[in-house]
Order: C-alpha cells, then structure tokens, then sequence
C-alpha cells in the first residue's frame, strides 16, 4: 500500500517522499523484487481531485512496471464511481479493500470508508474485487465472539465463531485478509471450506 497524501500521519513518515513512482521503487529495490503483484492506495487524500491524481501516480508505476496490477482501500461506492468515471483514469482498480465484517458492514456503520454493503455490491458489478480486512473486527470493538447470533451458529456447526465470520463473507465472493501469530489459529481460519451457512444463517448474520 501507498498512503494518498495529504490525508493521513502516513504521509509525514521520513521514508515516504512523496512521488509514488520513485517510492515504490525503492520498496521493490528494499524487497529485493523487481515487481510487486499488486499495490493499492491505502485511503482517500483530503479531495476527490487529489485522490484521483495520486491513483493517475499508481497507474504510471503500473505502466513502469513497478507493479502488476493496482487497487484501493477505503473507498466507498460514490468515489469508486467518480474515480471510474473520470476521463483522465485508464485503469478500473483490481481491489477495494475496506473494514468489513458482521456486525459492521451497513451504512451505519461505515458509510464513508466502504464498508457499507452498497459498496460491496458496486464493486461486484464492475469486477472490483471486494477484500476485507479485520474481519473479526478487531478494529471496530465489534468482536465477533462476542456476538451471540454468531456464537450460536458457530455451535450448530460444531465450529469456532471466527470460522462462521470468515464463511459469511467467502459466500459472498469477498475476499479476506487476517493474521495470526498463533499456529493452530492460522489452521482455523483455513479450515472453512468443509461446511456451508445457510440461507437462513447468512440472512442472521447480516442483519446483526
């Protein structure tokens, strides 16, 4: 990721200079890789009209060669939508990747950063891949383990809630980034491809 400056602290780090082309070469350089597979803009810069000109920035690294393919992160559907429709933007983002999980994904809960669920749906009707991070909301205080819907499922399906939270969203199509430090976690959240939600469940689930 590359920060969209200004907009965050992560513009002022020293390392960060502020020409995404010439960063990214020195992270690849740093890497020891020629090329990432992909590089996303970490968040919005203060306006739309900054945003789009440092994503028109990732689109020459791209054509550089400095990555394989380009995407997002924090972007809601109306700025999806802008960044599209702009003449001067040639690529459509591979990724989207916002906070999103149960219990935090309706506009209520993130109606600016793209964790709404409109936004999941446009990036599924324009091929954007939808990603998720924290999505057993870490981030939020939204814990999954401590929602009871989902303890209650996890139970039915002899699972842990972390497994259920993960399933949810794969039966969506949207992918997942998480971590773990722990081995047998890690095993876990790999573990969810040998049972399915039901409609009824996916339906509980959404609605917390």
């Amino acid at each position: 990721k590359v920060p969209c400056c200004p907009g965050t602290p992560y513009c002022l780090l020293p390392e960060y200079k502020g020409n995404i082309s010439a960063d990214m070469a020195k992270n690849n350089q740093l890497l020891g890789v020629d090329y990432t597979d992909i590089t996303l803009l970490h968040h919005p810069c203060l306006t739309d009209e900054l945003t789009i000109l440092k994503y028109l920035e990732l689109e020459q690294a791209m054509v550089q060669g400095h990555t394989k393919a380009i995407g997002v992160s924090n972007f809601d559907k109306r700025l999806l939508q802008k960044l599209i429709n702009d003449e001067r933007t040639t690529t459509v983002p591979a990724v989207n990747q916002c906070n999103h999980a149960i219990g935090n994904h309706n506009e209520s809960h993130q109606p600016l950063a793209g964790g709404d669920d409109q936004t999941v749906e446009f990036c599924q009707q324009h091929s954007i891949v939808y990603s998720a991070y924290s999505p057993l909301e870490g981030l939020s205080g939204e814990d999954v383990f401590k929602l009871p819907k989902v303890v209650e499922i996890a139970k039915v399906h002899a699972v842990s809630p972390a497994q259920i939270a993960l399933r949810w969203l794969i039966q969506q199509n949207i992918t997942i980034v998480t971590a773990a430090h722990n081995a047998s976690f890690l095993a876990e959240d790999l573990d969810v491809f040998g049972f399915e939600l039901s409609g009824e469940e996916m339906q509980q689930l959404s609605d917390i």
